[in-house]
């Protein structure tokens, strides 16, 4: 997928120094959006620590319950909205991939971290409360809490071995859980025809074609893999798209609509209601608004903090 450029995150996370920051969002009972559809080269971990939020990563949403965590791989697009009226509170624990291999220490990297930039093993994105496994790693994400009102000076090697173990566990996990399955590598071409396709009017005869299946039998496999029809995959992607447009584009409602494949406005308008709990115009500057908050409060922290590096950082410590 071609990353908007717009839809980018401009908030430095941490620093060369310090390549990791812990940040947390509050919102009360108005809006529903709580963070805009974006992308960052960091990898990220997310909690939520009250409330229940859907979580949007690339074009799968899931219901991410209070107390359970997101693991968001570097380059995804990913938003967050409120699942309810109640005052959602969000962790993110924000990360460059590279603090597990310093320096691309050749083991470290090599075993441990290429693998994942390549996209060879890839990481359970919901984890929940229920598994033993996941539930280490939301208390260990919880203990990172404290750290979002401590210069990163005093918490750096707290904050090292809390990602170490953390990505630890998710990688001792990654083939057995959440590695993609052999039905996935089937329906791959249906895939691909959708993301290709999907500006245009395509039935489900035409996705099921791409891999040679009948209507029923293409059905069925697509619900085992997905979890959703190919129809309801179809209008997600196509609501994906169109989200992207509204936060990085300038067209009007109704062109970007057409473009991605709605041939009727109020149709778009309803599907994009009940998705999201807004209208595209209140989704367009409820987005715009939060990012310009969010940028302005985090750029502000990390100049803070900046003023916390202790002195024996640029001068001799025995000085």
């Amino acid at each position: 997928m071609d990353l908007p450029v717009q839809l980018k995150d401009t908030v430095a996370h941490g620093n060369s120094r310090y390549p990791f920051a812990v940040h947390e969002t509050v919102a009360v009972a108005e809006g529903h959006l709580m963070l805009y559809l974006h992308w960052h080269e960091e990898a990220e971990l997310l909690m939520a620590l009250e409330g229940d939020v859907y979580v949007r990563i690339n074009d799968r949403t899931f219901h991410m319950k209070e107390g359970e965590a997101a693991y968001i791989e570097p380059y995804a697009l990913h938003a967050c909205y409120k699942a309810g009226s109640e005052t959602c509170h969000l962790l993110a624990l924000v990360f460059r991939p590279d603090v597990i291999a310093p320096g691309r220490e050749p083991s470290l990297y090599e075993d441990y971290l290429a693998p994942v930039l390549r996209g060879t093993v890839r990481f359970e994105a919901h984890l929940q409360k229920e598994i033993d496994w996941q539930n280490h790693i939301i208390e260990l994400l919880r203990s990172t809490h404290p750290y979002c009102t401590i210069p990163y000076s005093r918490s750096d090697l707290a904050l090292r071995g809390i990602l170490n173990e953390i990505w630890s566990e998710l990688f001792l996990h990654a083939d057995a859980e959440a590695a993609p399955s052999r039905a996935y590598a089937r329906l791959e071409p249906a895939v691909n025809y959708i993301c290709e396709n999907y500006r245009f009017p395509i039935t489900i005869s035409d996705i099921a074609a791409q891999v040679n299946l009948s209507i029923s039998r293409f059905s069925a496999l697509f619900r085992d893999c997905f979890h959703v029809s190919p129809v309801a995959y179809l209008l997600q992607y196509r609501l994906h798209q169109c989200t992207i447009l509204l936060l990085s584009t300038d067209l009007t409602v109704a062109e970007i609509a057409f473009t991605c494949g709605f041939d009727n406005l109020s149709n778009f308008n309803r599907q994009f209601r009940e998705r999201t709990g807004t209208t595209p115009t209140a989704f367009r500057n409820e987005a715009r608004e939060i990012r310009e908050q969010q940028t302005s409060l985090q750029t502000e922290r990390n100049r803070i903090f900046e003023t916390f590096i202790p002195s024996s950082v640029t001068k001799n410590p025995t000085s």
